[in-house]
């Protein structure tokens, strides 16, 4: 499990019920990414993205990680994780909100050694999770055809 604080949180707003956007996003099974599977990573450092695995917890290789990344999916909580590198923990949970959906990332530094080195290789941590962000949010926009903004 994550750490107790994280790192950063972000918060956004998706104009659409929040069943409708927790389908898509923990909408995960093992094979390639695309925008039918695992959407969240679709646009990630891979295009050739492979998950293996399932049916909540998934792993994939990714050029120059050698550890590659873990994907959990908890759909009855309309949650999802990624981890990576050695230290790295992102959740994102969909909840409703009355302009229909919210969704609240949180990033973690679950290093089990050298967690005292993570402040300083986080640095920058926040700006490049809200840029990852709005990516997706964009992405979700186009594909359900409703407004998506971080708040």
């Amino acid at each position: 499990m994550a750490a107790k604080k994280p790192l950063c949180t972000l918060n956004a707003v998706v104009e659409a019920p929040c069943g409708v956007v927790a389908a898509l996003l923990t909408s995960v099974s093992a094979g390639p990414v695309g925008p039918d599977n695992a959407f969240f990573l679709a646009d990630g450092p891979d295009p050739e993205m492979r998950l293996r695995g399932g049916p909540n917890e998934f792993r994939a290789a990714i050029a120059g990680d050698p550890n590659g990344i873990r994907v959990e999916v908890d759909r009855a909580q309309a949650m999802l994780a990624v981890e990576g590198q050695w230290w790295f923990r992102a959740e994102c949970r969909v909840l409703p909100h009355p302009k229909g959906s919210r969704m609240i990332q949180q990033v973690f530094n679950v290093a089990t050694t050298g967690r005292w080195m993570v402040p300083m290789i986080a640095r920058g941590v926040e700006g490049k999770q809200r840029l990852s962000m709005q990516r997706l949010l964009d992405r979700i926009s186009e594909h359900l055809s409703c407004s998506a903004y971080l708040e």
